[in-house]
């Protein structure tokens, strides 16, 4: 099963050509992703909140949009398996399956994701290595607590760390875009702030997830946060304070 060992597929021939309209709704990859909708619809949000910070960081937004878009192709090979493409009338496909098995199965995407994209010469080298760090070693801990093992590692993603701020990015917004639907949906979307404070800790401190990142400038963080209240509120119609969110992203 693929997604252990995913960097290694990255070719170092691959190129990009700026020429290609990759996001065109017609483009291959794209027809695959509308086979999907639902991780389509998670994979829009998501470079929504990345056209937003992508610009004020100085990031190469069309690079971003493009690993937005394609970062979960890979679900494509079993849509099922994933909640976002699962209707509210179908039987959970998990039901009956073994922990690990879902676990491997979940899992597998990274590496299926990668294994779509670097045949196509129009994907840019870096996007597909940022796609490929999306998870890092985080753990799959719906799958790791319903096992009920102790070695909490056996449940991790085999992936390497996001190693730039462009991976890290899209780690962030993946967490926070999941998080945040399941919540609203739920009707348990209260307050954005804590959401995003949350999940950044629990990536950048308590699981060591952004270790391998350096900020370029000081105030970065409080300036992703900032931005990412601003376009999370904005999808979920949230109020957010303008004035004291600005003044923490400044630091002021």
């Amino acid at each position: 099963m693929a997604g252990d060992k995913v960097e290694e597929e990255v070719k170092p021939k691959q190129s990009a050509s700026s020429a290609v309209d990759v996001l065109s709704p017609d483009y291959p990859l794209m027809v695959i992703m509308r086979g999907i909708p639902g991780t389509l619809s998670h994979s829009k949000n998501i470079a929504l909140m990345l056209e937003t910070i992508g610009p004020e960081l100085g990031l190469d937004v069309r690079k971003l949009k493009i690993a937005a878009y394609y970062h979960d192709i890979g679900k494509s090979v079993n849509p099922r398996y994933f909640t976002e493409n699962q209707t509210e009338d179908e039987e959970n496909a998990h039901k009956e399956l073994d922990s690990w098995i879902s676990y491997r199965l979940i899992t597998a995407h990274i590496g299926d994701t990668v294994q779509i994209l670097v045949n196509d010469p129009n994907i840019p080298r870096d996007v597909i290595e940022w796609c490929s760090q999306h998870h890092g070693t985080c753990i799959v801990r719906y799958f790791c607590n319903k096992s009920g093992t102790k070695n909490v590692d056996n449940y991790r993603y085999k992936c390497t760390k996001p190693r730039s701020l462009e991976a890290a990015l899209l780690m962030i917004c993946d967490h926070l875009e999941a998080r945040s639907r399941s919540l609203n949906q739920a009707g348990k979307l209260s307050n954005v702030d804590e959401l995003i404070d949350k999940v950044i800790v629990e990536l950048l401190e308590e699981d060591e997830q952004l270790d391998d990142v350096a900020l370029p400038k000081l105030g970065y963080l409080r300036k992703i946060k900032f931005l990412l209240k601003r376009e999370i509120s904005s999808q979920y119609h949230k109020r957010v304070d303008y004035d004291k969110a600005m003044d923490e992203s400044t630091g002021e």
